[in-house]
């Protein structure tokens, strides 16, 4: 399953999510099924900008975004809009209910893998919290495992692992999320 632009969800759906998606689904012989629902959160008036402009021009807008991976966030600025965007309720509601609807629809021992980005996963993050107070930010490549029971609690069993990544050559491009 892999984010894609476009329809009512207005997130960004970013390319590599898809080719990423992809590769996973050939090694595994299965087929990816795409949903806008896990396309990256729509950052409106600070789309695009690094994060020395967006706090500069938009200071509000980039306080809402800087806590885009706090496994707690008060609930007033969870359901703020970024102006032109998302909250992050908006980001968390869309993909909880995606990832739920997938994981109702298989067999007990199937499993569903998700390919989506960085602020949508710490939206997962928030809705699963089980009593982290603090956690790294997710690189690029990271894998994390929820337990999901649809309509209950989640739970996190692995988060932001990069062990699968080894040598020079095969680790990503660092993302940049200080920008």
């Amino acid at each position: 399953m892999a984010g894609r632009c476009g329809g009512e969800y207005p997130g960004r759906s970013l390319q590599r999510a898809v080719v990423t998606a992809e590769s996973i689904a050939q090694a595994l012989s299965a087929s990816v099924s795409q949903d806008q629902r896990l396309n990256e959160w729509n950052l409106g008036v600070i789309e695009g900008m690094s994060k020395d402009e967006a706090a500069k021009q938009h200071a509000m807008d980039w306080n809402i975004f800087s806590h885009w991976c706090a496994p707690t966030v008060n609930e007033e600025l969870s359901h703020k809009r970024i102006a032109g965007g998302e909250s992050m309720e908006d980001v968390r509601k869309r993909a909880v209910l995606c990832l739920e609807e997938a994981c109702t629809s298989l067999a007990s021992e199937d499993v569903v893998i998700a390919v989506t980005h960085g602020g949508v996963l710490g939206q997962l993050l928030r809705h699963s919290q089980n009593g982290a107070t603090m956690v790294s930010k997710p690189g690029n490549a990271c894998i994390s495992r929820f337990a999901v029971d649809p309509g209950h609690n989640w739970e996190v069993l692995d988060w932001a692992s990069v062990d699968h990544l080894v040598g020079e050559d095969l680790a990503p491009a660092a993302a940049d999320y200080g920008r």
